[in-house]
């Protein structure tokens, strides 16, 4: 099927392009989610959440080929606004003198590691430090963006991103992981 008669058929609530579109994306969505989110059951809500704002908003994109690029876009300022109304305590400043990750090379992490397994790590790092790794690491937000999508400094952006990095370093060195490659 065509996308761009899909949108069209979607702006009007068409209840079937819906759930085309629906079964189209939920497991990119929900892959996405899964990298914000604590557990299995909030990625959940996120995606729930996340389809709502889509078939809410649809109106909103023009032409079918923006139309993936805007639906990860919702996904993820539905992940930070779950963010923002678990926050309990403000993010925790780390500076980049404690942590040595020299020689991490987080491309090669996110490359070449398996997606369930990258999930586990990733969800084991403290929330801040997940949110902004996920936000600069994966989805290529600027630390100028995440300060202004999470109401962060630069600063604290860049400190949480050092110390995730060192984290996750930590964590694959204890289990053995020295060099990134593909995990089957």
């Amino acid at each position: 099927m065509q996308y761009q008669h899909l949108l069209e058929r979607c702006k009007k609530k068409d209840a079937s392009a819906q759930r085309i579109l629906y079964d189209l994306f939920k497991a990119r969505l929900m892959g996405l989610c899964r990298r914000y989110a604590k557990n299995r059951e909030d990625a959940q809500d996120m995606l729930q959440e996340t389809f709502i704002k889509i078939f809410t908003k649809i109106h909103q994109v023009e032409t079918a080929n923006k139309l993936e690029s805007w639906m990860k876009s919702i996904a993820v300022h539905t992940a930070i606004d779950h963010y923002h109304k678990s926050k309990k305590t403000s993010l925790q400043l780390y500076t980049s003198s404690d942590y040595d990750i020299a020689g991490i090379d987080t491309e090669g992490i996110v490359g070449n590691l398996s997606d369930e397994f990258l999930i586990s790590v990733i969800n084991e790092l403290p929330e801040g430090c997940r949110i902004i790794f996920n936000l600069f690491e994966v989805e290529g937000y600027s630390h100028a963006e995440i300060a202004t999508l999470l109401n962060v400094t630069e600063g604290t952006s860049r400190s949480q991103l050092h110390h995730a990095k060192y984290l996750l370093k930590e964590k694959l060195t204890r289990i053995g992981i020295k060099r990134y490659e593909k995990l089957a």
